[in-house]
């Protein structure tokens, strides 16, 4: 079964590029700001603060459909946790719910709007491992998963994900959009979209 072929349950309008359902409602962009020298492929972006970081995934929870997957890079205090919660708060978790998964390795959320399943790879040593905490039947399935760390297992991601890098500037973040696949391509562009309206 296509899970990324599914959207939203509470939606029925879908986005005519394939980005999924429609936003209700935009999150406060401020701060958020298209960096022009992005690559062909990635889209690069500007975060001024936490309140940006955590702003960004709110726009990328909205654009989330069950079967999405988002994989989360960046050094220790990136914000990657941060940027977690706010795709969490944008499917219905709760915010006091939402803690880094770094010693439970997965945690579940339960949205209003889906489920959440959010994963911390950085004490695993090895795919073994990822059997262990149920990475392969989780990954993909309902709801969106989130995988902070998943650049160390490169090899055992699903074909098709969206890949977020942060990196820690003097002035804020800088976060990288890089998707592998059709399905994540017109996520990056969606976002890019409202990005840009929102300027």
């Amino acid at each position: 079964m296509d899970t990324h072929s599914r959207i939203k349950k509470h939606q029925t309008e879908a986005a005519s590029d394939n980005a999924g359902p429609v936003p209700e409602t935009r999150p406060d962009l401020t701060g958020i700001i298209w960096q022009k020298e992005s690559g062909k492929r990635t889209i690069r972006f500007f975060l001024a603060d936490e309140n940006a970081t955590e702003n960004f995934g709110r726009l990328l929870g909205t654009l989330a459909a069950d079967g999405d997957v988002y994989c989360l890079s960046g050094d220790l205090g990136a914000g990657k946790t941060l940027m977690s919660k706010g795709v969490c708060e944008a499917v219905g978790v709760e915010e006091e719910d939402v803690v880094s998964p770094t010693f439970a390795l997965m945690n579940i959320y339960n949205g209003k709007i889906m489920e959440v399943r959010h994963f911390d790879l950085y004490r695993l040593d090895s795919p073994e491992e990822l059997a262990d905490i149920g990475f392969y039947e989780y990954v993909g399935g309902e709801g969106v998963s989130l995988i902070e760390w998943g650049d160390l297992f490169q090899s055992e991601l699903p074909p098709e994900y969206l890949q977020v890098n942060l990196t820690i500037v003097p002035e804020g973040r800088i976060v990288e959009l890089i998707p592998f696949g059709l399905r994540y391509e017109a996520i990056s562009k969606e976002v890019l979209r409202y990005v840009n309206a929102g300027a």
